[in-house]
C-alpha cells in the first residue's frame, strides 16, 4: 500500500502516538535528571557524591578525547576555515568575515561536533557500564544497602561531561580558527594573521553566554540520557546494546533540537 492510500485518520493516529511517546520520554528524562541534580535533598547513604568520580569522568571524557578532537579540529581548520577565508576575504570586510566564521565554526560547528564525539565515546561507555551493573544485579545490591544509586552514580558523570563538553568545545574552536588563519596566511599572504586579532572582537558577551549555556546543556543531555538508559536495562544481556543504541540516537536527536531552539535566542 502506497503512502497516498493510507487513510488520513491512520496518519493522525500514528503521529499522535509518536508525539505522546516522545513527550512522555522527555518528561521521564527530565524527572530523572532533576532528581539527580537535586541530590542534596535526598536522604540516606547515597546523598553525597564522589568527587574522585567527577575527576575520573573529566579525565576519560575530556583529556582522553583530546587526540580525537585535535585531529578533527586541525583537519577542519585546513579544509573549511582556511578555504572560507580565502574565498570570502575578497568579497567582504575583515570584520564581517570573522563574524561569519565565529558564528558558523565557533558558536555552531564546534559545540555540535564536540557533542557528537562525546556521545560516541563517553555516552556509549556510560550506558554500557551502568547497563552491565544493572544487569548483573550490582545496582540492586547497593540499593538494598540504602544507597541512592541514581544520584550517586549519575551526578558525577553529568558534571564531568558538562565540564568536558565546555572545555573541549573551547579547545576545538581555538584549534580550528588558529589553524585556519595560519594555513590561509601560508597559502595567500602573511597579512592574514590579522584575523587572529579581529576574531576576539567578533564574539560579543551575549554570544559567549549562549556558547556556555549551549555546551552545558549538551553535556547535561549526553550524561543524563546515557545514565537514564543504563538504568533501564533489565535482566537480559541483550538489553545492554539495545539501550546503548537508543541512548546514542536519542542524544543526537535532542542535541539537534536544543541547538535549533538556541538559535531562537540569537
Amino acid at each position: 500500500m502506497s503512502l497516498l492510500h493510507i487513510p488520513v485518520t491512520r496518519v493522525i493516529d500514528i503521529t499522535g502516538r509518536r508525539t505522546i511517546l516522545s513527550l512522555r520520554y522527555v518528561w521521564k528524562l527530565a524527572a530523572f535528571t532533576w532528581s539527580v541534580l537535586t541530590f542534596w535533598r535526598g536522604q540516606g547513604a547515597g546523598r553525597g557524591f564522589n568527587r574522585r568520580a567527577v575527576v575520573g569522568q573529566i579525565i576519560f571524557s575530556g583529556i582522553d578525547a583530546l587526540p580525537t578532537i585535535s585531529v578533527i579540529a586541525v583537519a577542519l581548520g585546513l579544509s573549511v576555515c582556511a578555504q572560507f577565508i580565502l574565498l570570502l576575504q575578497s568579497v567582504t570586510s575583515d570584520k564581517d568575515l570573522m563574524h561569519i566564521l565565529s558564528q558558523t565554526l565557533v558558536l555552531e560547528l564546534a559545540p555540535l561536533l564536540t557533542a557528537f564525539i562525546l556521545t560516541g565515546r563517553s555516552g556509549s561507555a556510560i550506558a554500557v557500564d551502568l547497563g552491565n551493573m544493572k544487569q548483573r544485579g550490582e545496582i540492586q545490591g547497593l540499593e538494598c544497602l540504602g544507597m541512592d544509586t541514581p544520584r550517586y552514580f549519575v551526578f558525577p558523570r553529568i558534571v564531568g561531561l558538562m565540564f568536558s563538553q565546555l572545555c573541549l568545545s573551547v579547545y576545538f574552536s581555538v584549534i580550528i580558527m588558529v589553524v585556519g588563519v595560519v594555513f590561509s596566511a601560508f597559502l595567500s599572504s602573511p597579512a592574514n594573521y590579522k584575523y587572529l586579532f579581529i576574531l576576539t572582537d567578533s564574539i560579543g558577551l551575549y554570544d559567549l553566554m549562549l556558547f556556555v549555556i549551549k555546551n552545558a546543556l549538551f553535556g547535561l543531555l549526553i550524561g543524563a540520557i546515557a545514565c537514564f538508559h543504563g538504568f533501564r536495562v533489565g535482566a537480559s544481556v541483550t538489553e545492554v546494546p539495545q539501550q546503548t543504541q537508543t541512548a546514542i540516537v536519542n542524544t543526537l536527536v535532542l542535541v539537534f533540537v536544543v541547538d535549533g531552539l538556541m538559535v531562537l535566542l540569537k
